[in-house]
């Protein structure tokens, strides 16, 4: 049986770009190691069956499925849902496939869209927050400086420098002007 489970294994990795079949062998699959796991024999085998993250196509469609729905409520189910995995399969795969859990790329993002919105807008905090799905100001303060290093307000206010001076005197580095030692230079 465990050859049977190799073999329908690498079917899968081969068949990454056939969503189709890949949703029927990936259900095979899963019977089979419902089958494997009742031998107490085969459990070990069962186990290294698939130890990958997400296929290509579920990778693309679980990210692009973030970024469209950033300024909503993102839930882990409904990013399984759109890649055919259970909850857990797709945290776990999705930890493997991108170095994160689903919610801290979900922070990231979150936090990528808030920069550049700083940056392309003169929209208040508050507006911006909301924009990029947090809960109001101060979750994107809280979630900005963890990532950033500094607050949403001094990282504006620095760009905003750095633009003025571009503009007449030459460069000037975020990392100077934030005055902090954890901040990212632009």
């Amino acid at each position: 049986m465990s050859r049977s489970a190799q073999l329908l294994s690498h079917a899968m990795t081969l068949l990454e770009t056939n969503h189709d079949a890949w949703c029927c062998l990936e259900g095979a699959l899963t019977l089979l190691r419902g089958y494997l796991r009742e031998s107490a024999a085969n459990a070990a085998a069962s186990a290294d069956v698939r130890q990958r993250g997400l296929a290509r196509w579920q990778s693309r469609a679980a990210i692009e499925y973030i970024n469209a729905n950033l300024a909503s409520k993102l839930t882990l189910a409904q990013i399984a849902r759109v890649v055919y995995l259970s909850q857990s399969h797709c945290s776990r795969a999705f930890k493997i496939s991108h170095g994160v859990s689903p919610w801290a790329y979900i922070i990231m993002a979150r936090v990528e869209r808030a920069k550049y919105m700083i940056r392309a807008t003169r929209e208040p905090l508050c507006q911006i927050a909301s924009a990029c799905g947090f809960a109001d100001q101060a979750h994107l303060c809280n979630a900005f400086r963890r990532r950033v290093g500094v607050s949403p307000g001094i990282w504006r206010r620095a760009h905003l420098e750095v633009c003025a001076m571009d503009k007449g005197k030459g460069d000037a580095n975020l990392w100077s002007l934030a005055h902090s030692g954890n901040a990212e230079p632009l």
